[in-house]
Formats: C-alpha cells, structure tokens, sequence
C-alpha cells in the first residue's frame, strides 16, 4: 500500500517558502505590530486563548530577514522626514522675522525626504497612491522659500509672513497628515502571523511573515530526511519547486 499523501501549509519567511505539515497546524494568528517578533529583544512568550506559548522567530532561526523590513525601515524613518518639515518651517519663518540668512535645502529634491521619495517605488497599490499626494504639497513647501524671502527682501515682510502663516495651516497640514496616514498605513500592511502548532509541552508559535498556500503532496514527492538543522525535508510542488519543511517540533 502506498503512502498517503502529505497535507503541507506553506508560509513564506522573508522571500522564501517553507512547509509546515497540516496535521500539527492547530490555528493561524494575526501578530500584533508591537509584538517584538525577531532581533535581539524578540518575545520568548506569544499568548494564544489566554495561554503562552514558546515563540519561535523563523527570521531568526531561518536567517531570513522579514519579508516587511522595508517597512519597518520606513516606518522608523518618517518621524525624523515629518519633524524635518517642521523644523524648515520654522527656520524659514525665523529668516522671515530676523533676515538671517536661510540655510535648509530649497529645492523638494534636495531635503531628505525628497532623496529617498524620487527614489522610492512602491510595490503596494494602497502605498504607492498614498505616496504620490505627498508631490504637490511638498513641491509648494519647499517654494516658499524662495518667493517668501524675495518678498521680505523687496519690502514685503507683512504680506511675506501672512502667506507663511496661511502655508503653514493649509498645506503644511495637509503634509503632516500625509505621513501619519502613511505610518499608519505601513502598521496596517505588516500582516505577520504566528502558526500555532502542536499541543501540551509541545505547543509553540512560529512566527511567519504570511501563509503561501494549502497544498496537498504526493508522498513519492515528500524527502524526509533531506536537510539541516531547523528543516528536515524537501518537497517537490507541482509547478517544480523545491520546498523546505520545517521540523517544528526540534524548534
């Protein structure tokens, strides 16, 4: 008698698939985005049902960065791209108020946040159109400067000031708000799971970045045996790729 196939759910760690047998899944968890999945400071402990359970970081034990650090790098960056927009506010309008010379980057491709958003390509719908409203309100920021101080220059200091003012309630907010509906948004797109397997002494969370697929595995096509430290076989998909699976239960 042959032997029955294998049931495999396939998650992806980083840019990789890896299988995980069906059979020991018991549930699939959304991970918070304040969990602190891999790294040096990662959770020993992820709570299912009230109950905590072993975590396992794949990022780590797989050598696989997060499939979302893009992200994450993101998300850390743009406090310090929104603050630096507050403080060229206010150093434009203290060069209004004093003449002191203004030294911050006039043009919109010159500032720090200009570098990285022309460079930027977006592989997410919902981000890319979030980004592209940042062109215009940036654009008109950054020309201020030039036409607010020529007019403080050529005697036009009250009506320079009263045009920053309005600039700084209108457009200027609309810029804030652009990065923190994006930070938010970047929270919302790090969909990372925890696999839920076994039960007793046994059970553990494995932290992922995404479920792949449910797939069902001739056992012909199944090499136990065939891999090292946390995998402990291979598995051939119908479009011909190779699939390490995983060992959970040696994790």
């Amino acid at each position: 008698m042959s032997s029955p196939p294998l049931e495999v759910l396939l998650i992806q760690v980083g840019t990789k698939t890896f299988g995980l047998p069906l059979a020991a899944v018991r549930y699939v968890a959304r991970v918070a985005s304040d969990f602190r999945s891999s790294g040096s400071e990662r959770e020993d402990y992820f709570v299912f049902e009230d109950e905590p359970l072993a975590f396992v970081s794949l990022w780590d034990t797989l050598g696989q960065p997060s499939a979302y650090a893009e992200y994450d790098a993101m998300q850390a960056m743009l406090p310090q791209r929104r603050q630096d927009h507050l403080d060229w506010m206010a150093a434009l309008e203290h060069s209004l108020r004093s003449g002191t010379p203004f030294a911050k980057a006039r043009s919109p491709y010159e500032c720090a946040f200009g570098k990285w958003f022309y460079a930027y390509r977006a592989s997410d719908r919902r981000l890319s159109l979030l980004l592209a409203q940042f062109e215009q309100p940036h654009a008109i920021i950054h020309g201020l400067a030039d036409r607010l101080l020529g007019m403080a220059e050529n005697g036009q200091q009250a009506a320079a000031l009263a045009e920053f003012e309005t600039a700084r309630a209108t457009t200027l907010a609309t810029l804030m708000q652009l990065f923190d509906s994006t930070t938010q948004l970047l929270i919302e797109l790090q969909r990372r799971i925890a696999v839920i397997l076994g039960s007793g002494a046994q059970a553990r969370a494995l932290g992922a970045d995404a479920v792949r697929d449910i797939v069902l595995v001739p056992a012909e096509r199944c090499k136990t045996g065939h891999g090292s430290g946390p995998t402990n076989g291979l598995l051939l998909l119908d479009d011909g790729s190779l699939v390490p699976l995983i060992d959970w239960a040696a994790l």
